[in-house]
């Protein structure tokens, strides 16, 4: 998970060029919620956005990187996830399906969920099927209270969600929270809130127990490896230096992994070349199983 930037004006100017008329709808049905109080109507027209998400985050999931189509194919795809659901929240973790177990608090359940929400554009983001309607589904973990509408998204800053947030600088860095050791996420704190929404994260998006986000974390590492290899050998040409160069570009898949492989290069090479080691060990045994 990485951090995206994020121009409201332009994403509302990408989104009129779609449909002209589509924030006063917008508008008009956030009103309708605020006067029942609840999430409520036949049919909903957030899927229209769906591309403009999309292209801002470069075809890519924004919770477990996987990169897919872009939108001339690839809406089928993703899903326009809202990140506060905009119906009821159920409790997480789930004691009939989850075997997490935390020494701090993981929120209550509301039955009217963030409804007033349901067409806020920082309440948007483009997630890959499998994120949204395996693992977020209609949970929503905080460590603090939950609040009611009107709160604004600045105010429910309060509420200490536990998932992050990566559009725009309302919310914490995700790299910030989450690093990787090869190809397994793991926190960048070892106490704290930050400690505390990094383990929380990594439990609710399955990043550590879907082998799919292993094998494709450690193709990719396979992949800037041996430019790495031969860089630190002085061995590089041109070829591997603009590749290298690459390594900080957004449009990567798996970008965070990446990034702190090439960290673990320039500070830790030794463990660098093991991690390089492993997973081509780990590539080759999946090729000849």
């Amino acid at each position: 998970m990485i951090r995206y930037p994020f121009d409201e004006q332009q994403v509302r100017t990408e989104i009129a060029a779609i449909d002209p008329n589509w924030a006063q709808k917008a508008a008009e049905r956030t009103r309708k919620f605020l006067e029942l109080g609840r999430y409520d109507e036949a049919s909903s027209i957030w899927s229209t956005v769906k591309p403009v998400y999309m292209r801002l985050q470069h075809y890519k999931c924004i919770y477990c990187e996987r990169q897919f189509e872009d939108e001339e194919v690839g809406t089928i795809e993703h899903d326009l996830e809202h990140f506060r659901p905009k119906g009821a929240v159920d409790v997480w973790p789930d004691p009939q399906r989850h075997t997490f177990h935390y020494d701090f608090p993981t929120g209550s359940a509301s039955a009217a969920g963030y409804y007033w929400l349901a067409y806020d554009l920082l309440n948007y983001c483009a997630a890959c099927k499998v994120c949204n309607s395996i693992y977020k589904l209609n949970w929503f973990p905080i460590a603090a209270q939950r609040l009611a509408a009107p709160s604004d998204i600045g105010q429910l800053q309060a509420e200490q969600a536990l998932l992050c947030y990566p559009l725009g600088n309302l919310d914490d860095d995700p790299e910030d929270l989450i690093s990787f050791s090869a190809t397994t996420a793991i926190p960048v704190h070892t106490s704290g809130r930050k400690h505390q929404r990094a383990k929380a994260i990594i439990d609710f998006f399955g990043l550590n127990t879907r082998q799919q986000l292993h094998i494709q974390r450690a193709q990719f590492i396979c992949l800037f490896g041996y430019a790495f290899e031969k860089r630190h050998k002085g061995e590089a040409d041109a070829r591997d230096l603009a590749l290298l160069a690459q390594i900080r570009s957004p449009e990567l898949p798996h970008s965070a992994c990446l990034r702190a492989f090439a960290r673990t290069w320039d500070e830790k090479p030794a463990l660098a070349k093991e991690i390089f080691a492993q997973c081509k060990a780990f590539i080759s045994s999946r090729l000849h199983s």
